[in-house]
């Protein structure tokens, strides 16, 4: 059974309590062999291409998260991806430490990748906090797996891009802003009817180091004009020479 926990602890240790590790956030692109045609733009966007090209020697990343919303109470707490090495392939060596202390999880590093995992480590810790937040006699322990095809189908067939430009670091970025709202047209949208309207904005650029810019959540108020029930963003503060 789902113990009731301090919202400091609700995002890591929902992982923990579905008994699922974070290697399971490689699922987020169907089929990564799939020619890159196959894909939406907004998968494309997301999910393909090099993205740590314009980093060219090691460097750390970091995002900062904030949780507000008047469903349960917030917090504050950090992300660090540090590319520890720089192949001659162009390939990185990197590690991840998705949030601190009581509240960091593991995840494995990576000895040769092009891809920063800050996004799908995100939205998989999302799909389990919508199986939290729907699921309070703790029965539907895979619920999880509902949402995330959900979000899978909207960057398929409902995501709306735009450009967007943005500056980091005393530098102007030009990149792309992806939004999508899953469960919006769900046909089982009463079942989780106070996160129906629940909205997802993600920020990319080519030309910024670790290409994801910010992640932004919205659950909307009851009512019109209400504050937010839950708001997250996750956003890329610093970039710094190792």
């Amino acid at each position: 059974m789902i113990e009731r926990l301090r919202c400091a602890d609700m995002f890591v240790r929902t992982l923990c309590l579905l008994g699922l590790c974070l290697t399971v956030a490689a699922s987020w692109a169907d089929t990564p062999q799939a020619p890159a045609e196959s894909f939406s733009e907004a998968e494309r966007l997301l999910w393909t291409g090099d993205q740590l090209k314009a980093i060219e020697a090691p460097m750390t990343l970091e995002y900062r998260f904030k949780k507000s919303g008047t469903l349960e109470a917030g917090f504050e707490d950090k992300v660090v991806f540090t590319i520890h090495k720089v192949r001659p392939d162009g390939l990185k060596s990197a590690s991840l430490a998705f949030f601190t202390g009581e509240r960091q999880f593991p995840i494995e590093p990576e000895e040769a990748t092009d891809a920063n995992p800050v996004l799908k480590v995100y939205l998989q810790g999302d799909v389990y906090e919508m199986n939290r937040l729907t699921d309070a006699d703790g029965k539907a322990r895979e619920r999880w797996r509902y949402f995330q095809r959900r979000i899978k189908f909207a960057l398929a067939e409902a995501a709306e891009i735009k450009p967007v430009s943005f500056e980091f670091q005393g530098r102007r970025h030009e990149g792309r802003e992806i939004l999508f709202a899953p469960y919006v047209k769900d046909p089982k949208r009463a079942l989780f009817e106070r996160f129906a309207d629940k909205t997802y904005r993600v920020v990319v650029s080519e030309t910024l180091p670790g290409y994801l810019h910010e992640v932004t959540t919205l659950v909307p108020g009851e009512g019109e004009g209400a504050p937010p029930l839950i708001a997250e963003t996750l956003s890329l503060v610093s970039a710094k020479p190792l």
